[in-house]
């Protein structure tokens, strides 16, 4: 509305000389539960709803079903009665397609027929709104991008609708409680945890044997680390024989040695992104052991309610090239409140951060030019506004730069590595100061000059297991599932996809397996339960495998390129549903129902779940 010369704000919308500004909030449809498509004559249960049952299955719609959402009815209206006397229509829902699909079924569910424009907006601000009027196009020409949502979300449907009741009644045939909810994105996590807790369990450690030493030389002391041999180290280059490190102790002590190379190699560092929001959960998860749907929450807020920040469910940490205008303000205002924090940026500087060809749908999170009052700020608010004006004030200092320094020492014709770190310019680090010990700086040194063992100090260790998630490292890990899977293909088709799930429904699924008993938290450690790994162990490969994931991306994404068939991929995927629930057996389920035991349920014990299904 500013950008097109501000207007008058009225019910549910604001007017301007010869338009209209109206809007949405995420999907105002929801798809319609099963109950909608199953026949009046299948009972009921006591809360009215329609009783799960096996020849009821599998349900495929013939004609899709939405309900308008409960707190989106008064905005529909609105959005109805508008469109009664508009004469075009200009869509500019998010640049992606999610956005396309919530405004396009607004406008078939409310019979739009007249014609619709397609703003297409990634820069948010005034020019960079007004610039992308210029460049309007026909919402035909984004057909694709409905057509890949619609089929996304259809077939998530189809999926976690009839695989959960087909698998849940099978399992309580078995004499299971409860539900066995089956998701496209929730199923595979689930795998990822129980794997990864697995892989753990069965870890048997391997000793291995450090040598350190102090050698002395003119200029000062060198912190050096013996590298054993070929013949006395493992692939990884690791000790493994004590009495060979105890020798090598016994007869550099005391002895001298000689420089054989020393480098000094000038480094930059450039500073790390504004957040996505998988990043903001992974760094406040580590730093304060704040969950993800807890970060979520505050950056909601800190960007609804106090209007301190930007979107925060995005996926993307760069920003578009106009942003840059409102460094001044932005700095201002984060100065008001910190002014130490800003005593040397350079609001001129345009730091890589700042690049139109990398910003998705939305641009990473950053401060606004609104004047923060931290009296106003819960203590998790505050840590997290914290966190986002660092990251945006770091793009406008010098970047790092510091000397790596490596020196290898040979003595008693053993092989001994040191190195160090000089720092040149702290730069961005002055606000963002690393978390762990960093090296330190080693005298200057020459090649063959002499120094002496001061001291050998052989070291007892162990190889460790990879750790346990953490909400943390489970966001992370969800957001680059590529490392997780073997075959090329799939690994090449999750990278392009960004991994497993949304920026906005990562931590919402993590909640869902905590819900459904699969996994529980031991402080930060995320543990997957008996009844988690018997499920995993229950069901067929290919639902928790996150290559089914990487097809279906693979489709959504030649659907929306229009180089694939929306209703093809649909029937492929009704197809593989219909066997799956056709193959589902109690007997399937018989381990997992033991260990998570039906409990009494008085008269109403055969009545299966009424819980809404993810």
């Amino acid at each position: 509305a500013d950008a097109l010369g501000h207007g008058r704000k009225g019910n549910g919308c604001i007017h301007g000389d010869s338009w209209i500004i109206t809007w949405a909030f995420g999907h105002m449809y929801e798809q319609a539960m099963p109950d909608s498509y199953l026949p009046d004559n299948v009972p009921t249960t006591k809360k009215g709803t329609k009783v799960w049952r096996l020849e009821d299955i599998p349900i495929i719609p013939k004609r899709w079903i939405l309900n308008p959402r409960s707190d989106a009815k008064q905005q529909l209206n609105i959005i109805a009665g508008l469109l009664k006397n508009a004469t075009e229509v200009v869509h500019a829902g998010d640049p992606d397609r999610e956005g396309q699909l919530l405004i396009d079924e607004i406008l078939l569910e409310k019979g739009w027929k007249g014609p619709t424009q397609r703003l297409w907006l990634q820069d948010l601000t005034q020019n960079g709104i007004r610039k992308a009027f210029k460049q309007i196009r026909s919402n035909n020409d984004y057909k694709g991008l409905y057509e890949a949502a619609v089929s996304r979300s259809r077939c998530d449907w189809l999926l976690g609708m009839n695989v959960t009741r087909a698998f849940t009644l099978c399992y309580q045939k078995a004499g299971g409680d409860g539900v066995i909810s089956v998701g496209r994105v929730q199923t595979p996590t689930l795998n990822l945890i129980v794997e990864r807790d697995r892989q753990i369990d069965s870890f048997v450690p391997l000793p291995y044997y450090i040598v350190t030493s102090q050698f002395d030389h003119e200029n000062g002391i060198i912190a050096a680390q013996w590298v054993p041999s070929e013949d006395d180290s493992d692939p990884d280059g690791r000790c493994l024989k004590k009495s060979v490190a105890d020798q090598v102790c016994a007869k550099i002590m005391g002895q001298a040695g000689t420089i054989r190379t020393a480098s000094r190699n000038k480094k930059r560092e450039i500073a790390p992104l504004p957040f996505s929001l998988s990043v903001l959960q992974t760094v406040a998860n580590a730093r304060w052991g704040y969950g993800a749907q807890q970060v979520l929450d505050a950056a909601q807020k800190l960007y609804e309610e106090h209007k301190l920040t930007t979107y925060p469910r995005t996926d993307c940490g760069f920003l578009a090239s106009g942003q840059h205008a409102d460094a001044n303000n932005i700095l201002k205002a984060i100065g008001d409140a910190n002014p130490q924090l800003v005593k040397d940026v350079d609001p001129s500087r345009k730091s890589k951060a700042f690049n139109d060809s990398k910003v998705t749908a939305h641009t990473g999170i950053i401060p606004t030019a609104k004047q923060p009052d931290v009296s106003r700020l819960s203590t998790i608010e505050r840590n997290l506004y914290g966190l986002i004006a660092r990251h945006y004030v770091a793009q406008f200092l010098p970047d790092h730069e510091y000397q790596a320094v490596e020196i290898t020492i040979e003595c008693c014709q053993e092989k001994f590595t040191g190195k160090g770190k000089k720092t040149l310019v702290v730069g961005w680090k002055s606000v963002l100061p690393p978390q762990k010990k960093e090296a330190t700086d080693l005298p200057l040194v020459n090649k063959g000059d002499a120094v002496m063992s001061k001291s050998a100090e052989l070291i007892d260790k162990k190889t460790k297991p990879l750790s346990r998630f953490t909400e943390g490292t489970l966001i992370k890990a969800m957001a680059g599932i590529a490392r997780y899977v073997e075959n090329p293909k799939v690994k090449s088709a999750l990278k392009e996809s960004a991994g497993i799930g949304t920026e906005a429904t990562r931590a919402s699924i993590i909640e869902t397996l905590k819900q459904r008993n699969y996994i529980l938290l031991k402080g930060k450690i995320i543990i997957s339960t008996d009844h988690g790994r018997h499920f995993i162990d229950s069901i067929p490969g290919r639902i928790k495998d996150p290559a089914v994931t990487a097809w279906w991306e693979q489709q959504m994404s030649e659907i929306a390129e229009e180089g694939a068939d929306a209703n093809t991929f649909l029937e492929k995927m009704t197809d593989w549903m219909c066997k799956l629930v056709a193959s589902a057996n109690p007997e399937q389920f018989r381990t997992a129902a033991k260990a998570n035991p039906k409990r009494e349920r008085g008269s109403g014990s055969n009545n299966p779940p009424t819980r809404k299904m993810i």
